[in-house]
């Protein structure tokens, strides 16, 4: 509703830049749950997400630290037959990632916070713009983006083209976001961009609050103007 924590949904594929994007938003003071940070806290050694997953698909899935071994996960629930077991594992994932981000939304809340950001890069795969006030898409030309995902370790065209496979495309993120912000240009001119889209964030809801408390006042205000009226004329009758 206007006046609350806005709460940015911020997604883009793979190679787009979002991780900078989300690096230079939390320096510039935005609350930012990161979902995939999220998933390896549940994950982790003692996280919540470990008991239950090993009950639901057996002692093999631990890694030596008693974390979940995302290898030995993705060998149980990746392809078509591990279809049931893949089930299984958001059944149980899902609900805690949720949680988590529920949470985050509620202590931005608390804390009076003017924006949060939600990073989540399957945003529009799992269908979660529910979640989110406004949409923002991080987008780079195809060739950048390319050369960006190429140039990492372990990256070939082919596992590059089976990710892209599994995103919706970016021509299809660009037109169904609320905000498109251009990784394409130099790290400075897509710097600014975010910074200037934080501020406008920030100031629109500056603005809303204190709409809303200047209307609260006028309530306030009418409403002792009533109650003085009221009483004036019960004592004028009484006279």
């Amino acid at each position: 509703q206007p006046g609350d924590v806005l709460i940015v949904g911020l997604t883009g594929s793979i190679g787009m830049g979002k991780s900078t994007v989300s690096t230079w938003m939390k320096e510039l003071g935005v609350p930012v749950s990161d979902a995939d940070a999220a998933v390896h806290e549940l994950y982790a050694p003692g996280g919540a997400a470990v008991e239950p997953i090993r009950k639901a698909l057996g002692d093999d899935v631990l890694g030596e630290d008693g974390g979940i071994s995302r290898a030995a996960l993705s060998t149980m629930v990746v392809g078509e037959a591990n279809k049931a077991k893949l089930q299984r594992l958001e059944a149980i994932v899902h609900p805690l990632v949720e949680k988590l981000r529920d949470d985050f939304i509620v202590e931005a809340r608390r804390r009076g916070e003017l924006v949060c950001v939600l990073d989540i890069p399957l945003l529009f795969e799992k269908q979660l713009e529910s979640c989110c006030d406004l949409v923002v898409v991080v987008s780079a030309p195809a060739d950048k983006q390319r050369s960006r995902v190429l140039a990492r370790p372990n990256m070939s065209p082919e596992k590059f083209e089976a990710i892209l496979s599994k995103q919706v495309p970016d021509a299809e993120k660009r037109l169904r976001a609320d905000r498109v912000l251009d990784t394409g240009a130099s790290a400075e001119a897509t710097r600014m961009q975010v910074v200037s889209f934080v501020e406008e964030c920030r100031q629109m809801v500056t603005r809303q609050r204190q709409e809303q408390a200047g209307q609260r006042q006028r309530f306030f205000f009418s409403g002792a103007l009533l109650v003085g009226a009221v009483g004036f004329l019960m004592m004028y009758r009484r006279r």
